[in-house]
């Protein structure tokens, strides 16, 4: 006996549900921003590049203070040298304060530190001109519980 012919609308109704259950996936095992900057750089006509660097303001500056940890001035220094070739600008935008801030108001801090960033990348050989601050503006609603600090191209 014969199988009955498969309508060829259900071979496209199961690319669609493998695709969704894919994407799916794709978002549970990774995270929600790594997989938006994929999927925006999968269907815009520029390359996006993702972050530089992307770390919480603990794990590059002394507590408290503006001062950069020995290791972490010398990775900025070398994105600094990395980057130089390119020419383009760099952004370095703070997200986010300080908590624990006693010697600085949580936003000076935040300011400080991202220039402390800038700093290390003009010793790597970025020019002034070609880094741009972006700092978090207003009070804030005080549920941000870290400051994070992010190094990428800008336009």
């Amino acid at each position: 006996m014969k199988a009955p012919p498969v309508p060829r609308w259900t071979v496209s109704l199961a690319d669609l549900a493998l695709l969704l259950l894919s994407f799916f996936i794709l978002l549970h095992a990774g995270s929600a921003r790594e997989v938006a900057a994929g999927a925006r750089a999968a269907f815009s006509s520029q390359t996006a590049a993702g972050p530089l660097l992307e770390e919480s303001a603990a794990s590059l500056f002394e507590p408290g203070e503006a001062r950069l940890k020995a290791g972490a001035k010398a990775r900025l220094v070398g994105i600094g040298k990395a980057a130089v070739a390119g020419g383009r600008t760099l952004v370095v935008d703070s997200q986010g304060r300080d908590p624990g801030a006693r010697r600085f108001d949580g936003w000076e801090l935040a300011a400080a530190r991202a220039a402390a960033l800038a700093r290390a990348l003009s010793e790597g050989g970025v020019a002034e001109d070609r880094v741009r601050i972006v700092l978090p503006g207003g009070r804030g609603d005080g549920t941000v519980k870290e400051q994070r600090l992010i190094v990428r191209f800008g336009g």
